[in-house]
């Protein structure tokens, strides 16, 4: 008769491990889904570094360009000519992020800032990572 208890106290024992690997795995289930918040970009674009405090708001048109030179606008890469109808007429925002490549060339920004200023958009704030 007693070792039928002992063999049941060792059973009883096992039984506290459920509810740990329970935990274990909602946890890690959590985590993998607040791991993935973040929508990866379609163009891979590093920004250039700055000391500014300023934080670029959400509001207006996000256009990227990356070290090629190629433009994305609407996770859709277009042309410069596609960049100028797009900003024409009703559509044009009255607020523009520019997010380029830090090793673009500079004339690849400014054609784009051209067609900015000749568009009439009064606000383009160029997106910078902190240097910190």
């Amino acid at each position: 008769m007693m070792e039928w208890e002992h063999t049941r106290r060792l059973a009883l024992t096992d039984d506290h491990m459920l509810p740990l690997i329970n935990v274990v795995f909602l946890l890690l289930i959590f985590f993998m889904l607040v791991g993935a918040v973040t929508v990866p970009e379609r163009l891979d674009v590093l920004p250039p570094s700055s000391v500014s405090s300023f934080q670029p708001n959400e509001v207006g048109l996000e256009i990227v360009i990356d070290q090629s030179g190629d433009v994305l606008i609407d996770d859709a890469v277009v042309t410069m000519e596609r960049l100028v109808t797009a900003l024409s007429g009703d559509n044009r925002p009255d607020r523009v992020r520019l997010k380029a490549d830090a090793n673009l060339n500079a004339n690849g920004i400014l054609d784009v800032l051209d067609i900015l200023r000749d568009a009439g958009v009064a606000h383009v704030q160029l997106v910078t990572v902190s240097k910190r």
